[in-house]
């Protein structure tokens, strides 16, 4: 997305949060609802195209918003549209672009009320260890040879013990295998519950499993280097060399930058 329709996004995701806050009951629906209607103008691109055109009146696409999905969602997640419809993208497809972050958002706010936002986060990185380890698996998932439906009931068996939250997220990833890889996608939604959190996320393999205290002293130097609070996912590799190897947003603690973060060389010495 262009600045003026991320803009635009994080303009309508602030009210949005707003009353999935105010809700008493579980917002978990909403979020339904919302990727039914991406589903739906993906399937349908002249309906998306219609609701875009900025050369049409604001309240003609406000009309067709409700002729067309008045009683086949609810009146928030209609006005959630409607609002949408509202704001002028800077590109074709943007609005999409938008119902999907959103639905992603629904999903991990319903999470995060129900404190299930960090258990969330973790499970989507196992999974996506799981998959990107699992070779047979993951071609499978990716594959547009078979359809979503299947793919996403054989999400539901493979990773049937994580929560609620990290299963419809999951499953909705399948839907995106046409334009990104699934593992993509996951790692998407994993910065994005990231972020929601308000961390970092390090992901840490190591060459032995790290004890309790080499984890908290590891996070403890990670956090004053960034001055952030940071999140580890770990995971073992006894092929690396030199114990540990740190990715973390755009940094790869290995070589030059470990030498400026000398602690880090310390967490297997104490």
């Amino acid at each position: 997305m262009r600045s003026k329709s991320e803009a635009a996004l994080a303009r309508i995701t602030e009210a949005w949060d707003a009353l999935l806050r105010e809700q008493q009951t579980s917002t978990v629906d909403f979020g339904e609802e919302i990727f039914n209607l991406a589903d739906v103008m993906q399937e349908n691109p002249s309906v998306l195209a219609a609701l875009e055109d900025a050369s049409r009146d604001i309240e003609d696409r406000i009309g067709l918003a409700e002729r067309l999905f008045h009683g086949k969602v609810s009146s928030q997640v209609l006005d959630l549209l409607k609002g949408l419809v509202r704001e002028r993208w800077a590109q074709d497809g943007d609005l999409l672009l938008a119902l999907e972050s959103i639905g992603i958002q629904t999903l991990l706010a319903s999470a995060e009320k129900e404190d299930l936002l960090s258990k969330t986060e973790e499970e989507l990185y196992q999974c996506l260890r799981t998959l990107k380890q699992e070779r047979e698996l993951r071609l499978t998932l990716n594959s547009t040879q078979h359809s979503v439906a299947a793919r996403a009931q054989l999400i539901r068996k493979v990773f049937a013990r994580v929560n609620p939250y990290t299963l419809a997220l999951l499953v909705r990833a399948v839907a995106h295998t046409k334009q990104f890889s699934l593992t993509a996608v996951i790692a998407r939604y994993i910065d994005q519950a990231s972020e929601r959190g308000k961390h970092l996320v390090a992901s840490v393999t190591a060459a032995i499993p790290l004890s309790t205290e080499q984890e908290e002293r590891l996070r403890s130097i990670l956090c004053r280097y960034y001055n952030q609070d940071v999140k580890l996912h770990i995971a073992l590799d006894p092929t690396i060399v030199g114990g540990l190897r740190i990715h973390i947003g755009d940094d790869l603690i290995d070589g030059t930058l470990a030498s400026r973060i000398a602690d880090v060389k310390e967490v297997f010495s104490k």
